[in-house]
């Protein structure tokens, strides 16, 4: 593998900086990273962009299943988390997370490889499904562009299109069609946002947009805007 390639050491510094490297990958990738100080930044750039993601997320105990794994590896009891939802017990939650996380690091990965900006996006919203699945995310570069984009191919007839919308405590305000694929993004200005906590969301419409200046189908994904990081 020619770890000389910028493009890959891109990549991999983000996965890595994801958690989303196999056990045997991550131990090469940290046996380069021990000697390598420009890789180091590239890693610790990734996990300053990737930081708002943590601030949009709440704290949940893991599962049983994985403190018993932690304690046999350790050879002793650890201090238990008090008692959660029973959903967070049940293996398709975390597996759904984990599919959710990879369908993020590879629109994430994908941004970086094909726009390569100069300094590192910061993350102002992330728009999720009804069941908590990331679909889109909205990103700020410097300059203060705003792009929103799938993170994975939305799947829509010719019939239909989606509508993004800025919701702040009055009627939604229409801020554009979104394509369905992740490398067309809509751009926005910064000032078209809400403001932080205010949310972002997408309705489906028909073809062109919503006839009437507001949403007239499903609302189906849905996110708060992120706090400006300082």
């Amino acid at each position: 593998m020619r770890y000389d390639d910028p493009r890959l050491r891109e990549l991999l510094a983000g996965e890595y900086a994801l958690g989303l490297l196999p056990r045997r990958a991550r131990q090469r990738f940290e046996r380069l990273l021990a000697g390598d100080a420009a890789l180091q930044r590239l890693v610790a750039a990734w996990q300053e962009r990737l930081a708002p993601l943590d601030d949009a997320a709440a704290p949940v105990a893991p599962p049983r299943e994985v403190w018993q794994a932690i304690e046999r590896r350790i050879g002793g009891a650890m201090p238990r988390p008090a008692a959660r939802p029973p959903l967070l017990d049940r293996l398709p939650f975390w597996r759904g997370w984990a599919v959710a996380a990879t369908a993020l690091a590879a629109a994430l990965l994908i941004y970086v490889a094909v726009e390569r900006p100069a300094s590192a996006p910061a993350v102002v919203a992330v728009l999720t499904d009804q069941a908590g699945a990331p679909a889109w995310i909205a990103t700020r570069a410097a300059g203060g562009a705003v792009t929103v984009a799938a993170l994975t191919p939305q799947p829509v007839d010719t019939a239909h299109a989606f509508e993004l919308w800025a919701v702040a405590g009055a009627a939604p305000r229409p801020l554009g069609l979104l394509a369905p694929e992740p490398d067309h993004p809509l751009r926005l200005a910064l000032t078209d946002l809400p403001p932080s906590g205010a949310l972002l969301a997408v309705s489906l419409e028909p073809a062109g947009g919503s006839p009437t200046g507001q949403p007239t189908g499903p609302v189906l994904y849905k996110g708060a805007v992120l706090p400006a990081r300082k």
